[in-house]
């Protein structure tokens, strides 16, 4: 019902525009074909990036359940502190996309590295707080989203791990944000790929000495990793600026 309602009112606003511009332009300026194939690409690396994030995410639950069905539960409850900083975060990360995106269509290098700034000063107060929250509330909140004793204490003793995720995964976020709005899709695609692997190398090494320590330790640097590479490429870039059309 939600998706019909939005559909229709978006019908209205775009033919209320037509009307505005004169009417339909008609397909050539849509259909030109280098700006299409453009498009394809972009999607094309948009989606391999989005299923490795998710084959990481599937690796790391997978991983927790081969240590028992406690580890499994406690990861679990712990995986939603994650989901609440990235419903924060990535709202930072789509706003710096939005104008990351109208700068450099502008050609407007001033409102370019404004935008970068503000995005990542206003993420970062944002991912301070939470691991702040994360550190006074988590037993907490542990508590809230289970009454099992043994998932509690084995949750807990995890839970610090889970604290640092805000601060460590601000920057792969915000950039996510930077390099999707300037269409730097390559990039994004080739830093979670690397990521990735280095995650598969670091469970592997980590997991049998350290157990969900080490598990929960490569995960953060799966998560920092794809920041520092995607942070070597923006400062090899003129600090971004090289992104921007000449």
């Amino acid at each position: 019902m939600l998706n019909s309602t939005v559909l229709t009112l978006g019908l209205v606003l775009i033919r209320r525009e037509w009307r505005r511009r004169g009417g339909w332009p008609g397909w050539g300026p849509i259909l030109i074909a280098d700006r299409f194939r453009r498009l394809l690409v972009v999607n094309r690396d948009l989606f391999l990036r989005s299923l490795m994030l998710e084959s990481a995410f599937l690796a790391f639950t997978a991983l927790g359940s081969r240590q028992g069905a406690l580890i499994l539960a406690a990861n679990a409850v712990l995986m939603n502190f994650f989901t609440l900083a990235a419903y924060g975060l990535d709202g930072f990360a789509h706003a710096a996309e939005a104008m990351v995106g109208r700068a450099i269509g502008a050609r407007d290098r001033a409102g370019f590295l404004a935008a970068v700034r503000a995005g990542f000063a206003n993420a970062a107060v944002l991912a301070t707080a939470m691991t702040l929250l994360f550190w006074l509330l988590g037993p907490w909140l542990v508590r809230l989203m289970t009454d099992l004793p043994e998932v509690r204490a084995a949750a807990l003793a995890f839970l610090p791990w889970v604290a640092l995720l805000p601060a460590v995964s601000v920057w792969a976020f915000l950039f996510d944000g930077v390099f999707f709005g300037a269409t730097r899709t390559a990039e994004l695609r080739n830093g979670m790929a690397a990521a990735l692997a280095l995650f598969a190398l670091l469970a592997w090494l980590l997991l049998p000495p350290f157990g969900n320590h080490g598990l929960w330790l490569a995960f953060l640097i799966f998560l920092a990793g794809r920041a520092v590479l995607l942070g070597v490429i923006w400062w090899r870039a003129e600090r971004g600026v090289a992104f921007l059309p000449a």
